[in-house]
């Protein structure tokens, strides 16, 4: 057990097809306390996704939609969020909509965010199993490499499903394109740790062809361009040095797909470069397509 208040924080726009698994898993396999409020910030939602969340919260009053009526940037729905768990919560959980915390992650979180001294305490993302495409192979490659720089190099934040302290949430400037990186870089400069779990394990998707994998690349480089030229952080993961020493802990199947990979993050961190030169930031993010559909669980 722990005795960290908690609150839970979802950005959502247009997940009609997902959000209702991942309340679901929320509101019964995470063992919660029953003063946690779920955050829900619905953005700009065109389609199901306001009423999927109000049925929720009618069953379960922990479950509390804010509602965008328009779609104003992922930076936005967090500040919202963070603003209410700052007055009600000692941690604060993200967790992406599209996500699917395994039975008890968030439990060993928020264990694991009290015995330390960290700032944040982020769960090992695991792709969901799908076909052997090339895409869903360079992926799992992908965050074959951040899990063990994490391990063995330093972590990398994932907001895919993590845990902070509320006493370090600042809030993100609007024109910020990649929100994890700022904040990792404001916990690590109040003096924090960023801490990985790897046995809290939660299930992400991910691109389902080449097209939606390099825009996918694309813009995350672009969010690390940006933080690097405003701030000169960079994240552990585009380290080359610690990339190439953890190459060996690789089978030869991910070493092939990871050179496949590489191809292709050569090609998206050019075009990022030169968007970020010519301050070309996009703070809305097209949606992944192929990330939007149902999730097999």
């Amino acid at each position: 057990m722990h005795n960290l208040k908690t609150a839970v924080g979802i950005c959502a726009y247009n997940e009609e097809h997902n959000i209702h698994l991942l309340l679901a898993r929320l509101t019964s396999e995470q063992d919660l306390p029953a003063d946690c409020r779920i955050l829900v910030v619905c953005s700009g939602c065109t389609d199901g996704t306001i009423d999927v969340v109000k049925r929720f919260q009618g069953c379960d009053d922990r479950v509390q939609p804010i509602v965008e009526e328009k779609r104003s940037g992922k930076a936005n729905a967090l500040n919202k969020i963070f603003y209410e768990a700052k007055e009600s919560a000692d941690v604060l959980v993200l967790v992406n909509a599209d996500a699917l915390p395994e039975p008890g992650s968030i439990g060993k979180l928020l264990r694991a965010l009290e015995s330390s001294d960290a700032g944040v305490v982020f769960a090992q993302p695991i792709p969901f199993e799908c076909s052997d495409g090339v895409s869903y192979r360079i992926v799992k490659v992908i965050w074959r490499l951040h899990h063990l720089i994490s391990v063995l190099k330093s972590p990398k934040l994932s907001g895919e499903l993590c845990a902070i302290r509320t006493i370090c949430l600042q809030s993100i400037p609007k024109e910020i394109a990649t929100d994890e990186p700022f904040i990792e870089l404001v916990i690590r400069k109040q003096g924090y740790k960023i801490g990985y779990l790897p046995e809290a394990v939660v299930r992400i998707r991910c691109p389902t062809n080449v097209a939606d994998l390099f825009k996918h690349r694309k813009r995350i480089w672009i969010g690390h361009l940006q933080l690097k030229q405003t701030t000169g952080f960079d994240v552990s993961t585009t380290n080359f040095r610690y990339i190439l020493q953890v190459i060996p802990k690789l089978t030869p199947s991910e070493v092939f797909f990871a050179s496949l990979g590489a191809f292709i993050e050569v090609i998206a961190y050019r075009q990022a470069k030169r968007s970020a030169m010519k301050e070309k930031i996009p703070y809305m993010w097209e949606p992944i397509k192929s990330t939007k559909n149902s999730i097999r669980t």
